[in-house]
């Protein structure tokens, strides 16, 4: 199957514990823990990301860029990357997979982004001006 927006829209919906609204060209899916995973389908991939935390919450960006590029490897199925949302820059863990995946993998790649934000918060927390409230 090759996923489009209506199609993953569909598949979501039918997950009970989660919430999918559609936003634009993405969807927004809310897991029972308040989480929120955007997914775009485009020409050759999905991709599934959420917004960890603010660069500005950032105590030493070089120390914590360091730790991210050395550790990062040790939550599976995701990286961390720096995007600008708006006018700010975000530390945003995602997963990238095939549109051509199979509605398990789709599934366990959007769970698993789900368990692996407050791994990625609880291995970096010394590094944040700000309390992670998990």
């Amino acid at each position: 199957m090759s996923w489009n927006k209506d199609t993953l829209l569909t598949l979501i919906e039918a997950q009970p514990n989660w919430v999918v609204e559609p936003e634009g060209e993405c969807l927004n899916i809310s897991n029972d823990e308040g989480i929120d995973v955007f997914v775009y389908v485009g020409n050759q991939q999905i991709l599934v990301e959420t917004a960890l935390f603010s660069a500005a919450n950032v105590k030493d960006k070089d120390r914590l860029n360091n730790l991210i590029l050395r550790s990062h490897q040790l939550v599976p199925l995701t990286s961390i990357c720096i995007k600008n949302i708006g006018d700010d820059e975000y530390y945003i863990a995602f997963g990238a997979l095939s549109i051509d995946s199979k509605e398990s993998v789709v599934l366990e790649e959007i769970e698993t982004l789900f368990n692996n934000v407050s791994e990625f918060l609880e291995l970096y927390s010394d590094d944040l001006n700000m309390e992670i409230v998990l």
